[in-house]
């Protein structure tokens, strides 16, 4: 069984959907776990305040999950809000915040079709979520928690201090859920400001909580994008997001390489894994890690060429999920990053026409490394 697309339209606001229904071997309280990605974008935001495109979107989220017969008894799980200007907009929407019952990511990465604002929402059913204090979702179902964090910030005086503070206090935030990094981190996803010049304090920080955590070469590290991103705080330069898994074991974890295609990011001083997918009784997720024209060697290809560096990020994307038994049909929602916002209609051109029916965004948001135009990240999911 694999997933459904739909798209649907309510008053300027599209909603395009990635739905995937489970069986009745993973279940909750007798009912199938199923999983929904949500985006939510304005058709045309040309004369609205940043207060209507707010409404507009939280309006039809309101109206079509109540709907469409695949939401109407969904809930959320996690939520992740774009921003074109969180320093203005973010004191606007904290109302907002205080009513979501999860998790809420709230970064600074303008939508490029124009818009102040946009919203992905990621809904089960047959979950139970709760709400913890620091901005952390728990979902459970069928003996599993998945554990959401937003919005971990530092007020520490660099990137480096920064990010370090935020992986140690994560780590201690998995302990108490009797979690640990190296066995129940799946995913991360770091947003720097300036990232040009600060990324490296990032990946040093990184590096020196891998070792602390027993995260080698010769173990594993965790999927993971680092890409520009802001805070409200002019002073926070890193902020991150994560997603932890309790009650899986090891052998249902796995990492994905496509070397063929691309080189092991240590190789270069960055730990991360490309891609990494869980096994459950009845479907199989898989995390792609923020992707961009690389190849095995590590070396940027095409400079330059917007269009042929989509293709390529295309083919390394593609060779992951092989690895993982997965192909773009399996995908549920795309995040598309440009460094260049002239680049956005030649690359949206590109994914309307070879991804019309997945969920997908494109952001400006600069890649770590200034020759890569272009990186995206995703998430699918199959039946098993």
């Amino acid at each position: 069984m694999n997933g459904k697309k739909m798209k649907a339209t309510y008053q300027g606001v599209t909603l395009c959907l990635f739905a995937f229904e489970g069986t009745k071997i993973l279940v909750k309280e007798g009912k199938p776990v199923n999983e929904y990605f949500c985006m939510y974008t304005l058709d045309d935001a040309s004369g609205m305040s940043f207060e209507k495109q707010v409404d507009a979107i939280l309006d039809a989220e309101s109206v079509l999950t109540s709907f469409i017969e695949e939401l109407k008894a969904a809930s959320p799980v996690f939520k992740r809000i774009y921003l074109s200007d969180a320093a203005n907009q973010a004191p606007l929407i904290k109302g907002v915040l205080k009513n979501q019952p999860c998790a809420v990511s709230v970064v600074q990465q303008p939508p490029l079709n124009g818009s102040k604002f946009a919203l992905w929402s990621y809904m089960m059913t047959g979950a139970d979520t709760r709400l913890l204090a620091g901005n952390v979702s728990v979902s459970s179902y069928g003996g599993y928690d998945d554990i959401w964090l937003a919005n971990s910030i530092s007020t520490c005086d660099d990137s480096y201090s920064q990010a370090y503070d935020e992986f140690t206090n994560y780590a201690s935030l998995l302990m108490k859920e009797n979690c640990t990094m190296e066995a129940n981190c799946i995913r991360t996803w770091l947003y720097v400001s300036d990232i040009d010049n600060r990324y490296a304090g990032v990946v040093k920080a990184r590096n020196d909580v891998f070792d602390m955590e027993g995260l080698t070469d010769k173990t594993h590290y965790i999927a993971s994008t680092g890409i520009g991103g802001a805070w409200e705080d002019p002073k926070v330069f890193c902020k991150m997001d994560a997603l932890a898994v309790k009650g899986i074991t090891r052998g249902q974890v796995h990492y994905l390489y496509a070397l063929d295609h691309l080189n092991r990011t240590s190789d270069y001083g960055v730990r991360f894994e490309r891609g990494t997918y869980v096994d459950y009784p009845d479907r199989r997720r898989v995390y792609i890690s923020g992707t961009a024209s690389i190849d095995n060697k590590g070396n940027v290809v095409f400079p330059g060429d917007i269009h042929s560096q989509t293709l390529r990020m295309w083919e390394n994307i593609e060779a992951l999920l092989k690895e993982a038994d997965c192909t773009f049909d399996d995908v549920a929602m795309f995040s598309v990053y440009l460094r260049d916002v002239s680049d956005r209609q030649e690359v949206e051109k590109m994914f309307r026409e070879k991804f019309p029916d997945t969920p997908y965004i494109i952001l400006y948001a600069p890649v770590c490394r200034p020759g890569w135009l272009i990186e995206s990240e995703c998430i699918a999911v199959k039946s098993l």
